[in-house]
């Protein structure tokens, strides 16, 4: 069967495999995994998950980065009817255990010393390499509405929250993709998101329904903007797609305008806002490629999206655009809330049905997820963005609830109280400062409370800058007036 006509995400690369078994699939470093071998090791690590017991539905972490390993085992977890579950080797070890122990994964697969490690988390027994052949009678049959990744995001309450995709749900955004810029086997597409971030899975399966090639970039030069602008150029990409941040920061230090790059026809970005002066410094650099605004959060992947004109000026506004084909959107006339449903919706949040039923609404029958975006709509019909509602933000793409930030402060025994804000700086752009009040007679040093943030958050989760103070701003209510704490925070946003 062809690979558009599959409708689960490992039959798409079973299907090009079989269509184009020679044909290269991953690149990584100048090596080349053809789709045949691609799809042959995928094969056999499933069949000993199988052997072992692994049962469609169960989890299996990835604590790997991205390499054609973790590639492997993203397909591996999928043939044998898992969800794979992506936790960032850099990530803290507590942050680690909160997501192994909250996704009850039956298996955790890791490198050490550049080999493979497979754990059976129930039993605490090492896997042994898996060996090539054999075939189960019969491979597990799934419905499109399985559990394909959790993701995992930044929670409010200090504890990160699972979002549940379905094959269908990532299907859905492929599929779209792969039609509506014309991604096909010549395609060389770049791979910059790590597989915990929902950017991922544009370039993973892409590549397995389009037959394109996922070229890899070394994590050694993730940002790195005068190195990832050379692999641009030099990997031949032609499809990107990315955060604006690593776009301008190629720009602004990669001297990314002082090169062509005749392969590159396609720039895509989402995750945050794109200035539009950078944006149109980025158009003239690359007068050839096509580039698009595309939005949506990780419950929803993306859902609108805006083709970026030519004609497109430093002083227009940059829209988020208007509906995606397969999504449905709703503006909340009291709020001006966005509200996004549609196929690529996700099912809920891991494990927290209280949270899943506030992220919900029902308009006339249709379920949809509070984006907590403002937006209005335009006179030619695009959504325009406002910001939050809430204090979640977006550093680098990756969301941030400045709750969370202030739940680990919390967790130092000399803190009585913190705070987390946003300021903007005009040369880094979001920075986060943090607020503390420390218990009566005690000090704290700068580098034990920074020591204490780097073992419980992400590192982009880590204030910039750490403000002592005796008193916290309140408002009437008693709650911490944060709209002051942002004003004070605008003239101390450089790094301590």
């Amino acid at each position: 069967m062809p690979a558009h006509e599959c409708n689960l995400l490992h039959e798409w690369l079973r299907s090009t495999a079989r269509e184009r078994p020679h044909a290269p699939a991953i690149e990584e470093d100048g090596r080349i995994t053809t789709f045949d071998q691609l799809h042959g090791q995928a094969e056999a690590l499933a069949l000993q998950f199988i052997a072992h017991g692994l049962r469609p539905g169960d989890r299996v972490a990835l604590l790997l980065p991205k390499t054609t390993g973790a590639v492997v085992a993203v397909f591996a977890s999928l043939l044998a009817g898992a969800a794979y579950v992506p936790i960032h080797p850099r990530w803290p070890q507590e942050r680690v255990q909160a997501v192994l122990r909250d996704c009850a994964a039956r298996l955790l697969i890791e490198e050490e010393n550049g080999a493979r490690r497979i754990t059976d988390l129930e039993t605490g027994a090492l896997l042994p390499d898996p060996l090539p052949g054999g075939d189960p009678e019969p491979w597990p049959l799934l419905d499109p509405a399985a559990t394909a990744v959790l993701l995992f995001t930044s929670g409010s309450t200090g504890v990160p929250k699972g979002v549940v995709l379905s094959h269908r749900a990532v299907a859905a955004f492929v599929r779209w993709t792969a039609a509506e810029f014309h991604i096909g086997s010549s395609d060389r597409i770049a791979c910059p998101a790590p597989l915990g971030f929902d950017l991922s899975t544009f370039d993973l399966f892409n590549m397995a329904l389009a037959g394109a090639t996922a070229v890899l970039v070394p994590e050694n030069i993730a940002w790195m903007p005068r190195f990832l602008a050379r692999f641009v150029r030099e990997a031949r990409i032609a499809c990107w797609y990315s955060v604006p941040s690593i776009l301008i920061a190629m720009l602004e230090e990669g001297r990314f305008a002082e090169s062509a790059y005749p392969d590159l026809r396609l720039i895509l970005f989402a995750g945050e806002v794109f200035a539009p002066p950078a944006l149109a410094r980025l158009m003239a650099a690359v007068p050839d490629a096509q580039c698009a605004n595309l939005y949506g959060p990780t419950e929803t992947n993306v859902v609108t999206w805006f083709p970026v004109s030519r004609a497109f000026k430093q002083d227009d506004p940059l829209p988020i655009g208007r509906p995606c084909p397969y999504a449905e959107t709703v503006v909340d006339p009291a709020s001006g809330e966005l509200l996004a449903g549609g196929a690529s919706l996700m099912d809920g949040y891991w494990n927290r049905p209280e949270e899943t039923a506030r992220a919900f609404t029902v308009v006339d029958g249709h379920r949809y997820y509070r984006t907590g975006d403002c937006v209005s709509v335009a006179p030619d019909g695009n959504f325009l963005f406002h910001g939050r509602l809430d204090r979640q933000i977006k550093r680098r793409g990756f969301r941030i609830e400045l709750g969370e930030i202030e739940a680990a402060l919390l967790l130092h025994p000399q803190v009585i109280e913190a705070a987390a804000v946003a300021a903007n700086h005009p040369a880094a752009g979001t920075r986060i400062v943090a607020f503390v009040r420390l218990r009566a007679s005690h000090d704290l040093a700068l580098a034990e409370i920074r020591a204490h943030c780097a073992r419980l958050l992400a590192p982009y989760m880590l204030p910039d800058r750490f403000i002592f103070t005796d008193i916290l701003v309140k408002g009437n209510r008693g709650k911490i007036d944060y709209a002051a704490l942002s004003r004070a925070a605008e003239g101390n946003v450089g790094g301590d």
